[in-house]
C-alpha cells in the first residue's frame, strides 16, 4: 500500500479515469469521498477544472486542497 501511494502521490492520477481503488491513494481521500468522485463524476461527466471537485459531496475545502495537487 505504501508504494502505490508514493506512486499516486508523486505521479498523479486523472480524475476523470480513475477507480475508487486508485482515487483513495491519494493525499486527503477516503474510500467514501473516493467513491463520491466517481459517482459524481459518472452523473455529470468529465470534471473540466478542478475548482469542479469542490460539487463532491463530503470534499470540504481543506481535503480539496490537500488532493487537488494530484
Amino acid at each position: 500500500d505504501a508504494v502505490v501511494e508514493d506512486c499516486v502521490n508523486a505521479v498523479g492520477v486523472d480524475v476523470n479515469t480513475a477507480s475508487p481503488a486508485l482515487l483513495r491513494y491519494v493525499s486527503g481521500l477516503s474510500a467514501t469521498i473516493s467513491q463520491n468522485i466517481v459517482e459524481f463524476r459518472n452523473q455529470n461527466g468529465p470534471f473540466k477544472r478542478r475548482a469542479e471537485l469542490k460539487k463532491v459531496p463530503r470534499l470540504g475545502e481543506k481535503t480539496f486542497v490537500q488532493a487537488a495537487g494530484f
